[in-house]
């Protein structure tokens, strides 16, 4: 960026703006409808009311529905690049590795709950299966860091996401738009309108498809995966019954499918197997389905029926809702040509939640709210792990060939309860000082069903290492209180400073991918004894502790947002897991981590058609864990058998992420406008393992966008390149499922980000 631009303008919070923003383009949407000199408000309903992003004690990052279209966003994978400080990465089975400020939930055991919550239009999405579901027609995606344990209530100890759909209009209207993606192939289709179907009453129909392409060419099969396919319907119908209830009622549908995977075996492996670099080839085959190719395919339904009732100065609001998902996963393991081991895994989640809340006017000395909330779920999880890695361990070990053979089926069926009240306040202590605070309680119980069984051929990895046991019953209940408390002082009408603390919980439980490996002798009748499956799967409750500082400032008559806070992040029984790559399998346990940094976020309106933001976080989080020795893969103790303990960075957890982007507008004609917009980012090295294993290189990509549009916004085209320059880095590593790369060539397992993309899309409003 050439500094001379900003002329007599460029003053210290300038230069912020320019190399260290936060919400980037949030507030695009308005200035490309109507250029202005001054830089658009942001209202967010973080605090479940709607309130200007600059007047709430916490860091909220927003990006607008128009951005999203624009930059042809279809899922929070690609969404979460518009919010620093937020890392989203997909393991080869689809589960998550989502942080805010370098902490978040590693989920390969699915049991686990996520630690940053999800809500689509209000709605708590309680499996992290459905965080990689599609998003179409969206008003905007609100991205809040910290405990947020208060209002929005079960797992948000480290913040939430917030996505909101477009909502019914009062006149007819409908848009549509498609776009062609030239470098991978593949093609995207959205529709939406809105049908008023008589007084006070009105519906908005959206639907959305895409099928594109991957960046990875398997040279066995000629597939590119992954290959997304994904449909989505959604109906919202609005009516208002009397002047004082209103009712909106929702539903959406998504068949999400993925063909093929990005994962690839990296090191010195023989040509047979593929190059060994991390690049945009792979080979690999199984003999488990049609296409030779990993697939997965979920289909979910989302149901919400939200009553507002005026009652006098108050609101009362109702929210029901339904969820359901069906997965059928199968993954190729060996990500190899030899057929040696798939994982199918089949699920099926329905969830039913009710929230009642009452609200005072907003705007007196004295805001509150309280409420109640109930959810009530069922998951059902059978995974099938079909081993067969030949001539593993190889003549001469004990037992030669046997140890990674032999199929064995975990089957675990979860029934969960949680009953929540809340309340929360502010007290507008003078004009200038507000204290605000909330306490939550919640009981949550956990009722589980774990079994494992095997079959032919029965061998030393599914009787010993991976040993039976009947169906077990076990139950976890969780009572937790959690809060927060800010203070906010206005220095001035445009500027700021508030602290705030924040205390969240997310219940333990158990989880189906433990190992559960114990000593031979301790098995009743070959299987093991209900008490140390319990031992073996058992997670502890989860506690979590926020500080934070800030300061937000509109400056420079409004032309400029300068936004700054530090936080300190304190978590008791972190629920981790870690891949060994050895005969331990997955091991989850509780320990102790922390975060600790800064973010920065701000946006500045140079002129009435050139615009700059972005963001910067420095998040620095470690965790103190319990080694494991290389050599024997047993967890590290000392001469007199204590654990050894050490603190390593978190895995998923860069130190430094920041996002610079610009957007030019001008005008060709009075009825055509033109836009030209560019967006850096930036992520420093990570760990993608504990103990800090399996790094990924720093990553810079740049996107570039160029568009033409008529000022009434009837039509527009948009051309967007996303990583022009193809950096690369691995967006996940772990060690390789088949021991055999390892062992024999020293390779592992990666997937690179994705690579450069060029999207040409049209839209059209009438």
């Amino acid at each position: 960026m050439n500094c001379k631009l900003l002329g007599g303008s460029f003053t210290l919070a300038g230069l912020c703006a320019v190399l260290c923003n936060g919400t980037v383009r949030a507030e695009t949407a308005a200035q490309a409808a109507s250029p202005s000199s001054s830089v658009s408000e942001i209202i967010v309903t973080a605090q479940r009311r709607a309130k200007s992003v600059q007047t709430i004690p916490e860091t909220v990052a927003a990006v607008s529905g128009e951005v999203l279209a624009q930059e042809h966003v279809k899922d929070l994978f690609q969404a979460v690049t518009l919010a620093p400080g937020v890392i989203f990465s997909r393991a080869p089975d689809d589960g998550l590795a989502l942080t805010f400020r370098g902490l978040g939930t590693q989920a390969r055991p699915q049991a686990f709950d996520q630690s940053v919550a999800l809500f689509v239009d209000g709605v708590f999405i309680g499996k992290g299966r459905l965080y990689s579901t599609s998003f179409f027609d969206v008003d905007r995606m609100e991205f809040i860091k910290g405990a947020q344990s208060t209002l929005l209530g079960k797992n948000a100890s480290l913040g939430a996401i917030s996505v909101i759909s477009r909502q019914p209009g009062d006149t007819y209207s409908a848009e549509a738009s498609a776009g062609y993606e030239f470098e991978d192939g593949g093609y995207m289709l959205d529709a939406a309108g809105d049908l008023p179907l008589g007084p006070n009453v009105s519906m908005r129909l959206a639907a959305h498809y895409n099928d594109l392409n991957g960046w990875v060419h398997n040279d066995r099969t000629g597939h590119d995966g992954p290959e997304h396919e994904d449909l989505g319907l959604r109906a919202i119908l609005r009516a208002d019954l009397t002047k004082q209830l209103r009712i909106t009622a929702l539903y959406q549908y998504a068949d999400n499918r993925q063909i093929g995977a990005s994962y690839q075996l990296v090191g010195p492996i023989p040509a047979a197997y593929g190059d060994g670099v991390l690049d945009d080839h792979t080979s690999q085959f199984t003999l488990a389905t049609s296409s030779g190719e990993t697939e997965h395919a979920t289909r979910s339904h989302l149901a919400s029926v939200v009553g507002e009732m005026q009652l006098g100065k108050f609101q009362l609001i109702s929210q029901t809702s339904y969820v359901r998902y069906d997965l059928n996963n199968l993954d190729d393991f060996d990500f190899s040509i030899d057929n040696a081991v798939n994982f199918g895994r089949r699920e099926k989640y329905d969830q039913v939640s009710e929230e009642l809340r009452l609200q005072s006017p907003s705007g007196g000395r004295f805001d509150y709210m309280a409420g109640l909330f109930i959810l009530s779920s069922h998951w059902n999880s059978q995974e099938a792990q079909m081993w067969g890695v030949p001539g593993f361990p190889p003549a001469g070990g004990p037992p030669p060939g046997q140890l990674f053979n032999g199929p064995f089926v975990n089957h675990f069926v979860q029934d969960s309860r949680d009953y929540s009240g809340f309340a929360s306040g502010s007290w507008h202590i003078s004009s200038r000082l507000k204290l605000s605070g909330g306490v939550r309680y919640s009981d949550e119980t956990k009722s589980v069903v774990f079994s494992r069984s095997n079959s032919a051929p029965i061998t030393v990895w599914n009787t010993i290492a991976n040993p039976p046991f009947d169906p077990t019953n076990l139950s976890h209940e969780g009572r937790l209180w959690d809060g927060n408390v800010s203070l906010q002082y206005d220095l001035s009408p445009s500027v700021m400073v508030y602290g705030s603390f924040g205390h969240g919980s997310k219940s333990g439980g158990f989880v189906e991918t433990n190992t559960i490996a114990v000593d031979p002798s301790l098995l009743v009748a070959g299987k093991v004894p209900p008490a140390l499956v319990a031992a073996g799967s058992a997670i502890k409750d989860e506690y979590t502790r926020t500080y934070e500082i800030g300061l937000k400032s509109s400056l420079l008559d409004r032309r400029l947002r300068f936004n700054i806070a530090g936080f300190w992040t304190d978590i008791t029984n972190f629920q981790n897991t870690v891949f060994t790559g050895g005969p331990l399998g997955f091991i989850t346990f509780n320990s102790p981590v922390r975060s600790r940094g800064f973010e920065i976020e701000s946006a500045y309106q140079i002129t009435p058609g050139f615009h700059v933001d972005g963001g910067l976080t420095y998040a620095d989080a470690s965790g103190v864990i319990q080694p494991i020795d290389p050599a024997t893969g047993a967890l590290e103790v000392d001469g007199t058998g204590a654990p050894i303990l050490a603190r390593y960075s978190q895995p998923q957890a860069p130190k430094l992420i920041f996002n610079v982007g610009s957007n030019y507008q001008g005008r060709l004609t009075d009825t055509l406008q033109w836009s030209i917009g560019a967006i850096l980012r930036h992520r420093s090295k990570m760990y993608n393992q504990v103990q800090q294993e399996f790094p990924s290189a720093q990553l810079t990509t740049l996107d570039l966008s160029v568009g033409l549009k008529q000022v009434n916004q009837r039509w527009a085209v948009d051309l967007v390149a996303k990583n022009v320059t193809n950096a690369i880095s691995q967006d996940f590593a772990s060690p390789s499922v088949d021991p055999r790369f390892g062992a024999f060539y020293g390779a592992y397992l990666a997937g690179p980000n994705s690579l450069r993309t060029v999207m040409l899309s049209i839209r059209a409003k009438y």
